[in-house]
């Protein structure tokens, strides 16, 4: 379901390529500082962003205003952090550019620390965004805290008791997936003092010890399929995939599988879009420095399409390749007329080289 056969040969969707069309068709990537969101340690500096001590990005989501602007919102971290900081010093970040490809102008926090007594008052990491039917901006994100007050991250005290007496730090136990909305691109933004997906209820369910890393799609009648990631309390060392669902964005959302989704090994933070041409939902994950796709009719159950592929060699629009050293994190640029894939963004580690070695955002066109 990558394309239709047409006199015994694959007629390729758009955006994929290949014998069976597995594979996606990648343009040129745009390195730091020429696409994407690339912050050139702006937070420490004089350009947009100075004071914020935001200095690096990591992956993102984009959407396009009325008046055809792209606003990106992506995991910012300060002071050099990095990747590192992810579950510490870790915010939701808002950039603007004219075009899908960026480059992005830093714009702010978008979502960033208030009191540990909330489920997300230490962390706002991994963010997705889409625009409801009426305008409204749809904000998912994971949080964690710290708190004493366990009731306030959801779950109660039991999972990170359990958590701590077996080695896991209280800010991993306390991962849920959170849903922030705002009238305009740029807030203000309504935070939510509960997660939208809590953990589940029994210990044995594949999402019992902490959810995280959404990625949703708003339907054109007000309801969102949403794939999360979460661990189970049965058996933590497992990172699982699955989805759920709300009749409407504002809630509640509902689990769909009891069963995570089949998904190779070590694959992990879905971006998902719909195919309006031939009416299938895709995905992909990375898995290391390979991508994983599959594809579902329903948005609940997926198939795989092929073994993971190699993703870490990008062709550079500037000329030349360049080999990343961790690229994740992936998110789709959908045209909203066709429905058509344009372009992914991705948290990349460059070479050492590129940007002091500092995390950013890479936009890589898709043809």
């Amino acid at each position: 379901m990558s394309g239709r056969c047409k006199a015994h040969v694959c007629a390729c969707d758009a955006g994929w390529t290949g014998d069976h069309c597995e594979r996606i068709k990648f343009g040129k990537s745009r390195k730091c500082g020429e696409g994407g969101l690339c912050l050139h340690g702006e937070g420490n500096g004089t350009a947009p962003g100075a004071g914020t001590g935001i200095t690096s990005t990591w992956g993102g989501e984009a959407v396009r205003a009325d008046d055809g602007t792209y606003h990106v919102y992506a995991a910012g971290f300060a002071s050099n952090a990095n990747l590192g900081g992810w579950l510490s010093v870790s915010r939701v970040v808002h950039g603007s550019a004219k075009a899908a490809t960026g480059p992005y102008t830093f714009e702010g926090i978008a979502l960033g620390n208030r009191s540990l007594s909330f489920w997300d008052g230490l962390t706002q990491h991994n963010p997705a965004a889409q625009r409801a039917p009426d305008g409204t901006y749809l904000l998912y994100y994971m949080g964690s805290t710290q708190s004493a007050n366990h009731s306030a991250a959801g779950g109660g005290v039991g999972n990170c008791s359990w958590s701590i007496d077996h080695g896991i730090n209280v800010s991993v136990c306390r991962q849920r997936v959170g849903l922030a909305t705002a009238k305009a691109p740029g807030g203000p933004w309504t935070r939510r003092d509960q997660p939208v997906i809590d953990v589940a209820p029994d210990a044995g369910a594949w999402d019992s010890l902490f959810t995280t890393n959404p990625t949703p799609h708003a339907f054109a009648n007000g309801s969102v399929l949403l794939i999360y990631k979460a661990r189970s309390l049965s058996n933590p060392g497992i990172m699982s995939t699955g989805a759920a669902f709300a009749a409407h964005w504002s809630g509640p959302y509902k689990r769909m599988v009891s069963k995570p989704i089949d998904v190779s090994g070590g694959c992990e933070d879905a971006g998902i879009y719909y195919s309006k041409a031939i009416a299938v939902f895709r995905m992909i994950l990375h898995c290391g420095c390979n991508y994983q796709s599959l594809w579902s009719l329903n948005g609940i159950d997926w198939q795989r399409t092929t073994s993971p592929v190699p993703w870490c060699n990008v062709s550079l629009s500037s000329g030349g390749f360049e080999l990343l050293r961790r690229r994740e994190r992936p998110k789709w640029l959908v045209d909203p007329t066709t429905g058509a894939p344009v372009g992914l963004l991705n948290g990349v580690a460059p070479p050492q080289e590129d940007h002091d070695g500092l995390t950013y955002t890479l936009f890589t066109e898709i043809l």
